[in-house]
């Protein structure tokens, strides 16, 4: 059960002298109840493996299945898959077009086949949910607000539709540490609904406070899934898709190589500290 790609190719303008191909044999599979960090370089390919995911771009090979049910038909995405996956877009200008916030939160719902009270519901409870006040935001432009408020929006478009997996592209970026924080503890919440979330980013931060798991993108194939932990400290594997090791991992790796006994991996600054302090008092080996 979840959301799998399996062998997962994609090449843009196949078969013309501008093809290039983005994906070559993705195999990732998500799961309900957990949130996976997708990390890579700018350009990695990200974006279109979370396209490929949600049905919006067709496979060139492999297959996208949904509890074991193909995620399209011949020339669409099936119903269940549009029902019970969403996206957030890394621009949300690119997710949003009704002339109020109102209409554009309620357009997903409504499309849904929803009616009325629960559209209303829908749209107040989603709006509060990425601390943005129904009353005040529902009758605005959505091209009048913040680049922030609007990734709120179109993430509150994506909460609206209550999918079962939600495929979310840098959803972070553009907040201020109100709306990350609002948006972290959602996140959180929606995993404790056993929602799946795959979640891009590039913020160790973010990782360390949410990821369940983590999977590294390079070379247009997933070059290592596991634990925070463990993906944290390969650094080579990490250098390979073009990242640098969180910094906390940086520091520790240089003590310990000083010979220092201290372990690979600190979540929190004042973990660190603590445990360098500890080190330190008693010196080298």
């Amino acid at each position: 059960m979840g959301l799998k790609l399996k062998g997962v190719a994609f090449t843009y303008l196949p078969g013309t002298p501008m093809a290039r191909e983005v994906l070559r044999g993705v195999d990732l599979e998500l799961r309900p109840g957990e949130i996976c960090c997708l990390m890579g370089r700018t350009g990695a390919g990200k974006s279109t493996l979370l396209q490929v995911m949600c049905g919006l771009l067709p496979p060139t090979s492999g297959e996208v299945t949904l509890n074991l049910h193909p995620a399209r038909g011949s020339r669409a995405a099936s119903p269940s898959h549009v029902k019970h996956v969403a996206m957030l877009m890394q621009s949300p200008q690119k997710q949003l077009f009704a002339e109020t916030v109102e209409k554009d939160v309620a357009f997903g719902p409504r499309n849904l086949g929803l009616k009325g009270e629960e559209i209303t519901r829908r749209v107040t409870e989603s709006l509060s949910a990425v601390g943005l006040d129904p009353g005040t935001y529902a009758p605005r432009s959505p091209f009048s607000l913040s680049e922030g408020e609007m990734r709120r929006v179109a993430m509150a478009g994506v909460l609206a539709l209550q999918p079962l997996y939600l495929l979310l592209d840098e959803p972070s970026s553009g907040l201020d540490q109100e709306g990350r924080e609002c948006l972290h503890g959602t996140l959180e919440s929606l995993r404790g609904e056993g929602k799946g979330i795959l979640l891009v980013t590039h913020d160790w931060e973010e990782v360390t406070r949410l990821a369940d798991r983590v999977a590294l993108l390079a070379e247009g194939n997933i070059l290592l899934s596991g634990s925070k932990e463990k993906v944290a400290t390969s650094v080579e594997e990490l250098r390979r898709a073009g990242l640098q090791p969180p910094p906390l991992v940086e520091v520790l790796a240089v003590l310990r190589r000083e010979g220092f006994k201290l372990p690979a991996y600190a979540s929190r600054p004042g973990e660190a500290a603590s445990l360098i302090s500890e080190a330190l008092g008693g010196g080298k080996p």
